[in-house]
């Protein structure tokens, strides 16, 4: 799936979208999974791999220490779009800019590194 939403305004969403990727520990009540944050926003977030919940299961998402709770409201293949509820409040939203822009120079080995680090894959 090539456009999940749209960037930029114009479509149905009034919230900016940061085009992330961050990694994400998705936890529903059954299991948790990691997954790659695509793009996020202080409503949602389009999240990408595999055996992630269906439409309609809730879950909560987990960038980085930002905590969301949401429902997963798209399933297409192994993305899913997640709406959060309630939004993530503003000085959340700051600081997952400031990681995305943090982040967005690391190379990948590095950013992988870090990435194992934050899911507590590497201690």
């Amino acid at each position: 799936m090539s456009a999940f939403g749209k960037c930029e305004g114009g479509g149905r969403r009034s919230a900016s979208r940061t085009t992330a990727p961050l990694m994400a520990l998705v936890t529903t009540l059954n299991e948790s999974l990691s997954a790659i944050a695509v793009d996020v926003s202080a409503t949602g977030a389009r999240l990408r791999g595999g055996g992630l919940p269906k439409a309609g299961a809730d879950c909560f998402i987990n960038l980085d220490g930002v905590i969301a709770f949401g429902t997963v409201v798209r399933a297409d293949g192994d993305e899913r779009g997640v709406a959060f509820d309630p939004p993530l409040d503003k000085s959340d939203e700051r600081r997952l800019r400031q990681m995305i822009a943090r982040a967005a120079g690391l190379p990948p080995e590095v950013r992988a590194a870090y990435d194992d680090w934050t899911l507590g894959i590497a201690r």
